[in-house]
């Protein structure tokens, strides 16, 4: 996954005084950094992750399993043939990338060895929802809920977040949320 963000940066005009050019060059270029670092961030963030075209193979007998493996997996069909004469389905679908990890052997698994995929990379795809994304007025708070709910929701957020679980970053979680009062189980002897 890449956090894509689409800016576009155009220099009108640098005018520069000719006595302090030699000090304030590095002072030049990290104000430009700056200037640049938050342009970026005033633009909304969107993850662009790589998909998979995979061709998948089965017969009839197999093709309600074959369907659940690629729904788990954020799989979206574009189509479904069948090849004349035959009982053996041709299925098209594209795969995320980070999904695809064990998916052979899992479809072989669910199928008993009756589907074959072959998966090529096909495209970057843009998710279109903000990975960083907080409620801000009453109508999005009432629409979206506040704090962990949303998470649940945000398919970007749950990326970003098992992307950060799994380099061990720090991730934003709640544990608790609506503690009480804490119970101990002591052993009684």
């Amino acid at each position: 996954m890449v956090l894509c963000t689409p800016c576009r940066f155009i220099t009108l005009c640098v005018c520069v005084c000719v006595c302090v050019c030699v000090c304030a060059c590095n002072q030049v270029i990290q104000t430009v950094r700056e200037a640049f670092r938050e342009a970026i961030n005033l633009r909304e963030a969107r993850l662009v992750e790589p998909m998979y075209l995979v061709d998948l193979q089965c017969n009839d007998q197999v093709l309600r399993r074959l369907y659940a493996v690629i729904g788990k997996r954020r799989g979206r069909i574009i189509s479904e043939d069948l090849k004349e004469g035959t009982q053996i389905f041709v299925v098209r679908c594209y795969l995320p990338v980070e999904k695809s990890f064990g998916f052979a052997s899992s479809l072989r698994g669910r199928t008993s060895g009756m589907a074959s995929p072959q998966l090529v990379f096909s495209h970057w795809e843009t998710i279109l929802e903000d990975p960083f994304f907080v409620p801000l007025t009453e109508e999005e708070k009432e629409e979206f809920g506040e704090g962990a709910n949303l998470r649940v929701h945000n398919l970007a957020r749950q990326l970003v977040d098992e992307v950060r679980r799994r380099k061990g970053l720090k991730v934003e979680e709640h544990i608790v949320e609506h503690a009480e009062k804490q119970r101990t189980l002591a052993r009684k002897k």
